[in-house]
């Protein structure tokens, strides 16, 4: 079995420091040999993306050394493509809340009119930067519905990773409510199909997306561990897991989590003979 090493909301964030985070990031993926699948935002703060130099020119850098692009949202608010599934609710009702109280308004946002607009603009956006199609979306906060769905599909894009596995070991790193840290699966991690014919992929979710002390570091790693195992073992003959990150997590804490996930990667390979690492554009194209 192979895995996607993937990493969410490049692109998005302004300054120079998130720009040397994602340098950072892939350079410690290059130093493993991983290609990496960054998910993309294109536009953020109501600015085009590909009209951004300074961070398109090490995107198009890392393009080039074998990363792989994909596209995240239009412009990365939590809710404009849909809700998070219910179980996150647990550990971050934000969105919910903001849902409810905004109902008519996000019924609107929501309207498959409103979602092919969405779609065809941020596809639009995609292409003048890359040069060609998405072949996956991924939705901001694993926000999405029907309407979404349908509206991806008219715009070409078959593919998606906006569903979690687990989401209650990212709920229970974040809150250590103890009705959280069973394994209580949301999705077995195999592809499943959503109407009108879009391939959804569920991601083993970004357990430290909060961050996490040194302290805690065994605490990080033995869950992971658990997660990977419960993992692999209910995708069975799937021909690949997906693992999710965020590339400013990790650059806010660069002297961390790239070791916690480089002595869990190891320990993929030595348990359960994980050493092939593969891009959706890889698997998808």
């Amino acid at each position: 079995m192979r895995f996607v090493f993937t990493s969410d909301d490049v692109g998005g964030a302004r300054g120079r420091a998130p720009i040397e985070w994602f340098e950072a990031v892939v350079d410690w993926l290059d130093g493993r040999g991983i290609p990496g699948t960054f998910f993309w935002i294109p536009r953020p703060g109501g600015r085009p993306s590909d009209e951004d130099a300074n961070w398109l020119n090490p995107i198009l850098r890392a393009k080039a050394g074998g990363h792989d692009f994909q596209l995240h949202g239009l412009t990365h608010h939590c809710l404009e493509f849909g809700l998070p599934h219910e179980s996150i609710r647990r550990h971050a009702p934000k969105s919910f809340e903001e849902y409810e109280a905004n109902r008519e308004k996000y019924e609107k946002e929501h309207s498959l009119d409103e979602q092919r607009r969405k779609f065809g603009e941020a596809a639009a956006i995609y292409r003048r930067a890359f040069g060609e199609s998405p072949l996956i979306f991924r939705a901001p906060c694993l926000g999405i519905g029907v309407t979404a769905y349908r509206a991806m599909y008219e715009s070409g894009i078959r593919y998606s990773s906006s569903r979690s596995i687990n989401p209650a070991a990212t709920g229970y790193m974040i809150t250590r409510k103890p009705e959280l840290e069973p394994w209580q699966p949301d999705y077995d991690g195999r592809p499943f199909e959503e109407p009108p014919g879009v391939t959804e992929i569920p991601c083993l979710e970004d357990l430290v997306i909060g961050g996490f002390e040194a302290d805690e570091y065994d605490l990080a790693l033995n869950l992971f561990q658990r997660e990977i195992s419960n993992t692999i073992e209910s995708l069975g003959d799937a021909a690949f897991g997906v693992f999710a990150s965020h590339y400013n997590r990790i650059g806010k804490q660069i002297d961390l989590i790239p070791r916690l996930y480089g002595e869990l990667f190891d320990w993929m390979a030595a348990e359960h003979g994980i050493t092939e690492w593969t891009t959706f554009k890889g698997e998808l194209a």
